[in-house]
């Protein structure tokens, strides 16, 4: 008995910390920042771990909290930060890419409703072979500097 609540565990455990898992992309640690009211946007963030041995592409994304949704990436230039649209977004075999604030991110556009902290959000990313990988996000509130990552236990 107490060999399979373990097993039972090691498995529950497995899976929160791998998140999203299809085919050879996992999405870990993704959340969803909590916005002021009235806000239409915000942005999603995670790490995307490429397990298989081939290189992929991500080149889509959706969500079922917004009209759109877009990848972006913040860049410097002229000592300026400036946020654009990317049309893809590598992701070496055996590697990782993490979507961040200040880097890439997932911005979802024309929210369908206000986010709150506790809510969850599905996101679908998609690659340039036509695979899907979805995972569901936790909105969480941001804790000190605007675009901070939360604090997770």
């Amino acid at each position: 008995m107490r060999r399979g609540f373990g097993a039972l565990a090691g498995i529950v455990m497995g899976m929160w910390t791998l998140g999203a898992s299809a085919g050879a992309l996992d999405i870990r640690e993704g959340y969803v920042r909590e916005l002021p009211p009235g806000q239409t946007t915000s942005a999603a963030y995670m790490k995307l771990v490429n397990t298989g041995t081939a290189p992929l592409t991500i080149v889509g994304a959706s969500s079922n909290s917004a009209a759109r949704a877009e990848i972006h990436s913040t860049r410097q230039r002229d000592g300026m930060m400036q946020m654009e649209s990317v049309a893809r977004v590598p992701v070496p075999a055996h590697g990782e890419v993490a979507l961040a604030p200040g880097g890439y991110h997932l911005m979802l556009i024309d929210l369908k409703q206000p986010l709150r902290a506790g809510d969850k959000v599905d996101i679908t990313l998609r690659d340039e072979r036509g695979g899907a990988y979805t995972a569901t996000l936790p909105v969480v509130k941001m804790l000190g500097e605007a675009g901070a990552a939360p604090h997770h236990h």
